[in-house]
């Protein structure tokens, strides 16, 4: 097959648009990515509990967890088979709704504390108040499902990062980046080099230029392959030619 004289380059733009709508996917659907993190960490958790003494709590709790995610969707009016929840009409039905189902993921999170689901149920319940608009209710139940969660890397990554783009809708982004770098700093958290990306361009949101630059340098080493989206690349092209001047040399005596 001949090959077209800008063949290579043609690849080479399509791997850069690839990897910036990955990067973009990625920090934008961070609940959609966690998710599939998280069922393979329930399903990995599953096997290996097999032969594990625990193995009938976390049974229990990923039971009770997909019986309410099952009874909330048919509540809120999905069909069969639906993993969309429908936005009804009527505003306080749905407060109605929302306010029950918190309270059911609350008492599964506390039944089932340290297990994989427990700390999910505490996600959900996060979900459902800031679909209530309540912030600081949510953030308290993200913090909650830290401290109890399971110390397995994925989980605790996936659940600082949700807590850390709750604070970015907040305009709190330093606090945001501290969560971000947290989670970057766990080795076994697949989107480590994500989260490190994220606590960058909130820093330099923050106004904390010095610290963002830093953050940019550690990624570089980190992930030198790892492609920025576009307005984060531009992000840090300012943030570079706005760095200050290496001091001169001191003068030989």
């Amino acid at each position: 097959m001949a090959k077209h004289p800008t063949g290579a380059a043609e690849t080479l733009d399509d791997l850069q648009s690839a990897a910036d709508r990955l990067g973009m996917f990625l920090q934008a659907n961070l609940r959609a990515v966690a998710l599939v993190i998280v069922l393979l960490l329930v399903i990995a958790g599953a096997v290996s509990l097999v032969v594990s003494s625990r193995r009938h709590a976390e049974t229990d709790a990923s039971i009770a967890l997909a019986d309410a995610r099952a009874d909330y969707l048919q509540a809120m009016g999905a069909p069969p088979g639906s993993l969309e929840v429908p936005k009804l009409a009527n505003p306080e039905a749905a407060k109605k709704i929302r306010d029950e189902y918190e309270a059911r993921y609350a008492k599964i999170a506390e039944e089932h504390a340290g297990t994989v689901s427990g700390a999910l149920a505490r996600l959900e319940a996060a979900e459902l108040q800031l679909e209530g608009g309540e912030t600081d209710a949510a953030l308290e139940t993200l913090r909650a499902a830290t401290a109890q969660a399971p110390s397995r890397p994925s989980l605790q990554g996936v659940i600082l990062q949700r807590e850390a783009q709750v604070l970015e809708q907040a305009d709190r982004f330093a606090e945001a980046a501290a969560l971000h770098e947290q989670a970057a700093g766990l080795a076994g958290y697949p989107l480590r080099d994500y989260a490190l990306a994220d606590a960058a361009r909130c820093r330099a949101i923050a106004g904390e230029n010095d610290k963002a630059r830093e953050l940019y340098a550690r990624l570089d080493k980190q992930a030198p392959d790892l492609q920025l989206p576009d307005y984060q690349r531009m992000q840090r092209r300012e943030l570079e030619s706005t760095a200050p001047e290496p001091a001169a040399p001191a003068p030989a005596e």
